[in-house]
């Protein structure tokens, strides 16, 4: 027997008809004959088949269900990779901050200089050694780069009457300005708070690196609205004034403002 006879007797055979009789099973009598075919049968069977699939991927497609099955579905959805992702973005934030922070910390101690050896800038010791170029030499607003603040615009961290003014000879690097008990000290420019702690000497301090390379200080405050790595906007509360430290005398805010590392005088950039 060859190929082609057994082909044709497999194509015969399913193309050969059959009778499928249904009987009652009590009298058996025929209730009902269909004449079906196996080729016949293959295609229904087949169709059938067809159908449940469209039905099954319909309903995994259409419905809810997809999101039980792993890797299928939008992933932005998902509550648990939304969480994800609102905490990724908020740890990038901190690491930016963070960033700003220590170059502004460090600018503001050494001036650009890299040392290991400073711990306060309030530590007068302590800026003699790093900045000998600037003891005993007069206001140092008055260089060329300093001028480059005027293009700045600054809010008035504390409206009141000034006690004592910007006098680098004797030290002192900013300017007293006399307020009621309770007044809100504000942040001159959007920056990040590098700084928020106590100091023996001069109380409760705040220090915020700007742009430009601007860094303001704010001493002698009675409390701390603000810590370290703090983003602070233009004009927002920090802290509160105060009597804090070994060197104030009175209720008072010691303000001051570096630029570049070195030390300019705040009443030519803004109105106490």
């Amino acid at each position: 027997m060859d190929g082609t006879q057994v082909k044709r007797k497999f194509w015969d055979r399913i193309r050969d008809t059959y009778r499928i009789s249904v009987l009652d099973d009590e009298n058996l009598e025929e209730v009902g004959s269909y004449n079906l075919s196996l080729l016949s049968f293959y295609v229904l069977l087949s169709v059938a088949a067809l159908l449940f699939a469209i039905l099954v991927i319909s309903f995994i497609v259409f419905t809810p269900v997809k999101r039980l099955i792993p890797g299928y579905g939008d992933i932005s959805e998902n509550r648990k990779f939304i969480e994800l992702s609102k905490k990724v973005d908020a740890l990038e934030n901190e690491v930016e901050a963070y960033d700003v922070y220590t170059n502004g910390l460090r600018n503001m101690l050494t001036g650009g200089i890299h040392s290991a050896k400073v711990d306060m800038i309030d530590s007068l010791d302590a800026m003699k050694s790093l900045h000998p170029e600037l003891v005993g030499k007069k206001d140092m607003a008055e260089t060329k780069r300093a001028k480059e603040l005027d293009f700045l615009k600054f809010a008035t961290p504390v409206f009141g009457k000034i006690s004592a003014n910007f006098q680098p000879d004797i030290q002192h690097f900013g300017v007293d300005i006399l307020a009621p008990k309770g007044t809100p000290i504000k942040a001159i420019m959007d920056g990040v708070v590098v700084s928020a702690e106590l100091s023996v000497s001069t109380g409760n301090c705040v220090y915020i690196q700007h742009s430009k390379n601007v860094v303001s200080v704010y001493k002698h405050n009675s409390a701390l609205l603000v810590k370290s790595g703090d983003i602070v906007k233009t004009g927002q509360a920090i802290a509160i004034i105060g009597n804090t430290g070994e060197l104030s005398t009175g209720p008072h805010l010691h303000f001051e403002m570096w630029y570049d590392g070195k030390y300019v005088n705040p009443q030519k950039y803004i109105t106490f």
